[in-house]
């Protein structure tokens, strides 16, 4: 069964949003992420965090949809994002997508990037979707169908950086080491179907982007 976290952060293509909605066996509102979910008729599964961002209405429908809610204190040691991940991985959820994880506050969004570590850490397939990017966290290898208006960067996130090979892209690695804090892997081009991604050693964070 798959997953789908909405948060509280950017979302601007709501069509997106309930696409992937529909595609979702259960869906989780992170506190905010709920007001997201009522603009496009998503009732989500359960509502969990403190809330402080959800706003009145949808307080209201989800009350009057009796929908469950885990309410946390505001005062917390993690993020209504990162219980949110705890409680699906604790449901024995094996694939799970975050939206609304990308916003103006960068704190909050380079947290929920680097959340995807704990799902990659418990064996779940996680990523994260907003209107312009899809981002992976990989330790293993990925293949990516190619579409001519993505750029593909692969970005270490440890500080001994990362052993890479890309086949199918426009510039190819083998088994070539990109160091932390490099820009190395950032904007490439898939020139086939497919792009292949193996990551030997290290954790890279994959970005499918376009402009």
């Amino acid at each position: 069964m798959n997953a789908l976290i909405i948060s509280n952060g950017s979302i601007l293509n709501l069509n997106k949003l309930k696409e992937i909605g529909k595609q979702s066996d259960f869906i989780l509102s992170a506190d905010g992420g709920t007001n997201h979910c009522l603009k496009v008729s998503l009732i989500p599964n359960i509502v969990i965090g403190d809330l402080d961002s959800i706003s009145d209405e949808a307080l209201k429908i989800i009350q009057e949809n009796h929908i469950p809610i885990e309410k946390f204190p505001v005062k917390k040691d993690a993020t209504d994002t990162e219980l949110s991940i705890d409680y699906l991985i604790n449901k024995g959820f094996k694939d799970i997508t975050l939206m609304g994880a990308i916003g103006s506050r960068m704190d909050h969004t380079l947290g929920n990037m680097l959340l995807l570590n704990k799902l990659l850490e418990n064996g779940v397939k996680g990523r994260i979707i907003n209107d312009n990017n899809t981002i992976y966290l990989v330790d293993d290898e990925l293949i990516l169908t190619g579409r001519e208006d993505e750029f593909i960067s692969v970005i270490p996130i440890a500080d001994n950086g990362a052993v890479v090979t890309l086949t199918g892209f426009e510039y190819t690695l083998n088994k070539t080491k990109i160091d932390y804090g490099s820009t190395r892997g950032i904007s490439n081009r898939i020139t086939g179907d497919k792009g292949y991604i193996k990551v030997h050693e290290g954790k890279c964070l994959i970005f499918v982007s376009k402009d």
